[in-house]
Formats: C-alpha cells, structure tokens, sequence
C-alpha cells in the first residue's frame, strides 16, 4: 500500500468521524452552542424566567441567549420560582412569583428568629407581582417564602434604615 492510498484513507475515516458526530448532534437535539455562549454580557435584570432545553431556569431569554440555550420555553423549569428586589431594601419589597401550574401559593415572611410578619393566601394563581411595605420592619435579615401545595421556595433579604 502506498502513502498516497493509505493519506486518502485517513481523510475519509476523518470526515466521516466529523459527519457521523454532526449527525449525532442533531438527532440528540442540540441545546447549547458554545459559539454562541457570552459570559458577563448585559442583560436588563427583568424577572420573566424561561425554561432552557438543559432544563436550567434563566432569569429572561437574554441570559438564556448568552449562555447559549438554543432553545427555550417561557416560565420556570422548577415548579415555583419567586424573585424579590431590592436587596437590601429600605422601603418597599416587589416580590414576583411564578408557578408551572395553576394552584394555590402563600406567601410569607419572617425574621430568622421565625417570628411571622407577613402572611397572604392565593387561590388558582399563576404569577403573582405584589410590593410588600416593610418601612415597619426593624434593621435585620429576613426570609421570604412562597409555598404551594406540593412545594416552597425562600430567598433571604435584609432591611436597612439608611
């Protein structure tokens, strides 16, 4: 055998690797193109969370997009997601909550030391955006939960009199 034969050989088997594994990918649904993935790129901070095809949670399609989802479906993979700003707040909380599914959600909060100061029930909900007066509330670490009948989600915050 010669060189030439046994060359021709190699870039076949070669472009038949890169053909075969291209094939691969598409059969098995291609989720994240790593061309596309911008890490640290901006993205308004906007709480509209999408479902990725790794089945990972974004805050908004923006970082869906720069993370190099290829494919997404609107609302939380997790069957409850909630978000609260500002962190730390002074004045007024905005909580949003996302559920998958229509049902009923409550939300709460209270200090670490577990003593409630916030307690308000939904029926057949499925997002719920609601600002949260705690001006009242003394200087400290709080816990915000939002629980469904199946689950329950907390974030922590802290209050602060400037």
């Amino acid at each position: 055998m010669n060189i030439i034969d046994w060359s021709k050989k190699v870039v076949f088997c070669i472009i038949a690797f890169f053909l075969f594994n291209s094939l691969h990918a598409q059969n098995t649904g291609l989720c994240v193109d790593s061309f596309n993935i911008q890490p640290g790129s901006a993205c308004p901070t906007d709480f509209e969370p999408v479902c990725g095809c790794n089945n990972k949670t974004y805050r908004n399609v923006c970082f869906a997009n720069n993370d190099g989802v290829m494919y997404y479906s609107m609302g939380s993979c997790e069957p409850l997601a909630i978000d609260i700003n500002p962190n730390p707040v002074e004045q007024t909380l905005f909580l949003k909550a996302i559920l998958k599914y229509a049902g009923n959600l409550t939300i709460m909060i209270t200090d670490i030391n577990g003593q409630e100061y916030f307690k308000r029930h939904y029926s057949n909900s499925t997002s719920i955006d609601l600002p949260i007066e705690v001006s009242g509330y003394r200087n400290g670490i709080y816990l915000v939960f939002a629980v469904t009948d199946k689950t329950y989600v907390y974030k922590k915050f802290s209050k602060h009199s400037f």
